[in-house]
This record gives structure tokens, sequence and C-alpha cells, in this order.
């Protein structure tokens, strides 16, 4: 069967602030390129799509260029507009084209997507790999899809059909690596602040979180699965033979989960003399300080900790099962091994006030962290955040899906201790109060690691003198 996998129609514009557009970039989705890779190793015909790179129209035109026969569309909540646009106008091209859905926000509402677009056949649910590639060979076989798990469909009498859940994937390594030759490899660029140098590749080495943070959607689950090491720097090796990559970004939820895995990936990157830069996230209370000198040795460069907040009543609130001085430890005894920190934090969490915004920017400072980023919260759908919302608990916020983004010019959620300009006022100083000292500029300056962080700087640059001039004509401009 010839199926089209599809990131639907985007660009900066559609999620990120104005004065942050010069710095965002590109990933390929992981999703798609492992579902990609299973429909391959089936026998399907299989055409990867980006939307970043794409309109609507030239879309359309490229499936029905390819004579898909089936299309399948990566959403979250941000994007669901353009995907059902996408989906409707191709159903239009071509009437007899099976379509389906999968990501996280389909995850999330599959019954509200289903009713909003007419022109859509089925959503897979939870983990795609096996459920898509169940579902494609029942279609292309003409067969009876109601006995496969994971899905919603509508029958012959216009009925949406729960199928019900698809148990998570226990070994991951049954796995094939993701197709990523059916992208445009070359074409994809990183956001300036998250990778060192490039060319770089993105990874998993494992899947799922045991945390209980409430605005965090567990697509992957709490049961946290890890890949064989071995495995692991295969891919790598594959991706530094093939593409000449230096650096892998690691989007696993909880790296460090299991010490004993680590040690055995980081002992196979030594022994194989892997010589790329990679870079992790974790928790702060995960670590020490012989982890991190294993994993400085193996060449980790950046660890990713999620802080949140500088204030203790704000990370309980959050669930966050981590206090002040270990989220301080762990950074110090980072730092201490030659291994620099993004830490990031969001302001806008339900009982917050503005000076305790202000505190968190403080304590931001104190870290001293490589890069930063500062996010207004966003209760996504799914999240126990997003559910107190909609029974009228923390706040207020938009019900509109677009304006479900963290980097967007106003927040879509705002906690009844403050206001959205607090937020976004506190957004601005916190990145002003941050980047903008002398002495974290010459951190940065001697720290430089590659013509590619000098281009980051300078982008980032561009985003602070606006933010600056926002600050300024907020301050300026008369009240009321």
């Amino acid at each position: 069967m010839r199926i089209a996998l599809v990131v639907p129609p985007w660009g900066p514009d559609d999620i990120r602030a104005k004065d942050t557009r010069g710095i965002s970039g590109c990933w390929p989705t992981p999703g798609l390129q492992y579902i990609a890779a299973v429909l391959r190793d089936r026998g399907h015909q299989v055409k990867f799509l980006e939307g970043f790179f794409y309109t609507n129209e030239t879309m359309r035109q490229m499936v029905s260029d390819f004579k898909a026969e089936a299309v399948g569309v990566y959403v979250i909540s941000l994007l669901w507009e353009q995907a059902a646009t996408f989906i409707t106008d191709v159903k239009t091209d071509n009437p007899e084209i099976f379509s389906f859905i999968g990501g996280h926000g389909a995850t999330a509402m599959p019954d509200r997507l289903m009713a909003e677009c007419p022109a859509l056949d089925v959503i897979v649910t939870g983990e795609g790999e096996i459920t898509t590639g169940e579902l494609i060979d029942a279609v292309a076989e003409g067969k009876d899809i109601s006995g496969i798990s994971g899905l919603l469909y509508r029958n012959d009498q216009g009925e949406v059909v729960n199928t019900g859940k698809r148990p998570m994937i226990q070994d991951l390594d049954t796995l094939p690596f993701p197709a990523v030759e059916l992208c445009e490899i070359e074409r994809y660029w990183p956001s300036f602040e998250q990778v060192s140098t490039v060319p770089a590749m993105q990874m998993l080495a494992s899947r799922g979180c045991d945390g209980s943070c409430i605005y965090c959607y567990k697509m992957y689950g709490r049961h946290i699965r890890l890949r064989d090491p071995v495995k692991i720097v295969d891919e790598i090796e594959s991706y530094v033979k093939n593409y000449g990559v230096r650096e892998i970004k690691f989007w696993d939820e909880h790296f460090t989960y299991d010490h004993e895995h680590v040690y055995r990936f980081c002992e196979e990157m030594i022994t194989r003399n892997v010589n790329v830069r990679w870079w992790v996230s974790c928790r702060a209370d995960s670590v020490d300080k012989r982890l991190l000198r294993a994993m400085k040795a193996a060449g980790c460069w950046c660890i990713n900790y999620g802080v949140e907040s500088g204030v203790q009543k704000n990370l309980d609130t959050l669930l966050k099962f981590e206090t002040i001085d270990r989220i301080r430890l762990a950074v110090k005894l980072t730092h201490s091994v030659g291994i620099k920190t993004h830490t990031t934090y969001i302001f806008g969490i339900p009982g917050e006030t503005f000076e305790e915004g202000i505190q968190t920017i403080d304590f931001a400072k104190e870290l001293g962290s490589f890069t930063v980023e500062f996010f207004p919260i966003t209760p996504f759908p799914g999240t126990p955040l997003y559910k107190g919302v909609m029974q009228g608990k923390f706040g207020k916020m938009s019900e509109s899906l677009d304006d479900q983004g963290m980097l967007l010019d106003r927040p879509c959620f705002v906690p009844f201790s403050m206001t959205a300009d607090d937020i976004m006022e506190l957004r601005r100083l916190a990145y002003i109060r941050y980047f903008l000292r002398p002495a974290f500029v010459a951190y940065r300056l001697k720290n430089l690691m590659s013509p590619f962080q000098l281009r980051a700087m300078f982008h980032g640059a561009w985003s602070l003198l606006q933010m600056v001039g926002e600050q300024i004509d907020k301050l300026v401009k008369p009240k009321g």
C-alpha cells in the first residue's frame, strides 16, 4: 500500500511569539519516523512530508503525485486546525483515500477531533507503531479493523467505535531504527538554544516517565522502558557514518532514571570511541557526582533540568516532588564535573504571584545555567492541570486549540492569582535580567563551542532587543 505520512503545514508564526521566531528551527518528528520504518518493513511504500517545508496546496499535490492510498497525519493540539484542513482537502481531491491521525493531540482528545473532522476515518491512540502496522495491513487487505486495539473509527452506520487501549510496547528493541532516510534530513535545522553544533540528530534511549507533574501529558505512560545500550550506540554510529552527525539530542523524559543503564551506555560509547556530544533531560534528584563524571567522560556536554520555579510552594503545587535545595545541589554537581546545564522555568503556576515569579528569576540567575528557557504554563489536553481547569479550578484558559502553545505571544491559561500581562512581563524580565548580565555574556563568549553557537548568540541578542523594546513600551505607555 502507498502511504503518505504527513506533518501538517506550519511555520514559526504558528508556534512562537514574534520576539523568538528568529531562533526557531524544525526537528523531524520521531514518532512518524518510527511508524514509517515499521510500515516500510511490512512491505508498504512510504512518503514522508514535512509541513515546515511546504504549503498545504503543495503537499496536496505531492500526495496526489505519489498516488497515495492512505494518508497519516501527526497531530498536536496547537496544529489541529491545519491538520484538519489538510485532511479535508486531501479527501476532496481523492474521496477514496484512507485517512488516519496519531500523536499527542490525537491521543489526548480523540472524540473531539473525530467529531470536528468528518473527513477523518481513523484515530490511532497511544504508541502508534504496532497499531498502525496492523491497521494498514488490514486496510490493504480489505479486512475488518474492529479487532485492532488502539483505534477510534467510524463504522458503516457512522457511529464512532473505540477498540480499547493498546498496551505499551514493553520491548523497545523490537522496533526498527527510525526511518530518517525517508525525511529530507538535510533541510532540518534545530532551534538555536537546543544544541551546541550541527549536524545534530535526535533520539530516544527510553520511553515513559514516572513523575507526577500536573502539566505533563504522559503519552508514553508512567512505566519507563529502556532500550539496549548496544542498540542505542549502534543507532548513533549509523548517524555518524551516514550523516556526519556531531551531536545527539536525547528526548527521553527521564534519561538518568536507571543509573546502571546509563553506566552501560557510557561504557559502550567509550569502548567504541564514538566521538559525539550529547544532551539529555532528567530530574534533579536522579544524579550524583559519580554518574555525572561517567556521563562527561562519554561525551555528555549538557543536561536539561526542568526547574520550573524558585519557590517551594509552587513546586509542591506542580507535584514535582523535588526541593529547591536538591535542584541547587544537582546543578552545582553538574557544573563541577564540567557538564553545562540548560534549565527551564514556567510562569503562571496556579496560586503563583508576580512577586514569586521574580523570585524564580532570581533563582535562575543563582543557578547560572549555560542556557535557559522561560514559558507560560500551558494546560495541555489530557493533563491533570487541564482536567482541573475544565472543572473550574486553578484559573481560566482559552478553549481554542491553536492558542495552546508554550511559546506564543499570549498565554492560553491565566491563574486566578495573576493576569496575562503579568505572565508575559515576567517572561520578558526573565530573559532580559538573565542574559543581559555582563558576567554572563563573558561566560558565554568564553565557552563558545562552535560557529553554530556564535550564530545562536547573534539571534538570541536580536530576540532580547525586541523584548527590551516591548518592556520599554509597556513602561511608557499610559495605563488604562
